[in-house]
């Protein structure tokens, strides 16, 4: 009899014991807790999502991951881990909280079908008393003998678990250059420069930028003139590990050498992905690329020889539009002159001296012509620095506008007719360097790519606009 009443004293004290931890750990977790966000929760096989475990705390403690999540049916990414102690402070119902960024991955679907984000473990020790004996106020009403070890009590905290519901990307077929990519990208081209020797290396430079994983962007095919020697890219990716979005980019450097004198040209380079947000593929791409191999020296002066039959075409277009224009206006002065011989005769007499014939048309004689002052960088750059934040390419086509009109006041090379073959010409007889000469030209391809591309992001375009201006004022 007594030892039943011992074991029922023992039962009654552990289940006592039982509810004394489950009060206190019902207070802890509010206290201590780890959330997981997904910035969503319905995407396409291939589309990315970013998923970010966070650890709220308002206690003093020391936490240890004892169980990461396997991830099944995705491929990843960490974009943050436990060891970069990414640390900030949150206050959550009035509660001040130490917010802990444990893990964020972006999570890049393999197959269709709901997907399961199994709970991330994490194993606490939770400081409740401090070695003199002095009680947290959280133990309160607790009893006593709730075991503290070292004054720490140890508890085990979890994240609830996240259903991706995955579909297939729609039916209708992709482009031939489609690749796997989903995501939003814009594509930009860049030459290292438009002049070279025979020989001499440069870069070509693709840059994709955007948000989606850039795992699955490959370099886009390029179609390259057959003189040219290319050489291996180079390959650099970055992320903005702090946006929930994961936005990053994917830069292609491609070196090559160019081949005997002449005019080379790259067909446009395409760039398939798919927009999930669209739920359609787009393919971006970019105008013809041209450059020229010269031989060492060669730039010309006054009426020199043409390097290239690239700009022997370009300067006998310009040649035919002059002819036209002289022709043009030989031919109104000749009606003119028609038109006055035809006119009533004046009568003789000293009357008809001093008054006009009647029915003619008075004439006014203009003085010598006074020369227009020039027009500031700055303000023949105004349009396009209001255009900065505008959306699509008028930033781009506003900044290429006022180049030329910068040109036609400098250099009398008509902004309407604008030739790149005449003004380079032009500052050849000015004595305009080559390095200052090439930077121009490369100022004005790098416009035009970004005209026919959609322009780029509004940092981009500040850019643009201040490189444009320090160009220009070194004319």
């Amino acid at each position: 009899m007594k030892r039943f009443g011992l074991l029922t004293l023992l039962l009654l004290a552990s289940v006592i014991m039982m509810a004394q931890r489950n009060v206190l750990e019902a207070r802890l977790r509010s206290s201590i807790y780890l959330n997981v966000y997904a910035n969503k929760t319905n995407c396409y096989v291939g589309e990315p999502i970013i998923v970010t475990y966070k650890l709220y705390s308002s206690l003093e403690s020391v936490s240890e991951v004892v169980k990461d999540p396997a991830f099944t049916g995705f491929e990843f990414r960490d974009l943050i881990s436990p060891g970069d102690g990414m640390v900030s402070r949150e206050t959550v119902n009035g509660e001040s909280f130490d917010v802990h960024t444990i893990r964020k991955v972006q999570l890049t679907p393999l197959e269709a079908g709901k997907l399961e984000l199994d709970p991330m473990v994490i194993s606490n020790r939770i400081k409740l008393s401090d070695g003199t004996g002095n009680r947290s106020a959280i133990l309160d009403g607790i009893d006593e003998n709730i075991p503290l070890k070292n004054g720490e009590y140890r508890m085990t905290i979890s994240s609830v678990p996240i259903a991706i519901n995955v579909n297939n990307a729609p039916a209708n077929a992709p482009t031939p250059v489609y690749n796997g990519a989903v995501g939003d990208f814009k594509m930009n081209i860049h030459l290292s420069k438009i002049n070279f020797t025979p020989g001499e290396r440069g870069t070509l430079q693709i840059s994709i930028t955007g948000a989606g994983d850039f795992s699955q962007v490959t370099q886009p095919a390029v179609e390259w003139p057959k003189e040219i020697v290319v050489y291996p890219a180079n390959v650099q990716e970055q992320y903005d590990r702090n946006n929930r979005t994961g936005p990053g980019s994917k830069t292609f450097t491609i070196p090559f050498t160019t081949g005997k004198v002449g005019s080379y040209t790259i067909m446009p380079i395409r760039f398939s992905y798919f927009d999930a947000k669209q739920n359609r593929y787009n393919t971006i791409n970019n105008p013809p690329v041209t450059f020229y191999s010269r031989e060492p020296g060669a730039a010309r002066r006054g009426s020199g020889p043409v390097n290239t039959a690239a700009e022997r075409n370009d300067n006998f277009g310009a040649l035919l539009v002059g002819l036209g224009i002289v022709a043009l206006l030989l031919l109104v002065l000749l009606l003119v002159r028609r038109s006055r011989k035809k006119g009533p005769v004046a009568k003789a007499g000293r009357q008809e001296k001093h008054s006009p014939a009647a029915g003619a048309t008075p004439v006014t004689v203009a003085g010598p012509a006074v020369p227009q002052p020039e027009v500031s960088v700055e303000l023949l750059l105004q349009p396009a620095e209001n255009a900065v934040s505008k959306a699509g390419s008028s930033f781009y086509s506003q900044l290429k506008q006022g180049m030329l009109q910068f040109f036609e006041q400098r250099y009398q090379v008509s902004a309407a007719l604008f030739n790149k073959a005449a003004l380079k010409e032009n500052m050849t007889f000015r004595n305009v360097p080559e390095p200052l000469q090439n930077e121009v030209f490369n100022t004005l391809t790098e416009i035009e790519m970004n005209i026919y591309s959609a322009g780029g992001m509004d940092h981009d375009r500040v850019k643009m606009l201040e490189k444009t201006k320090a160009v220009l004022h070194k004319l």
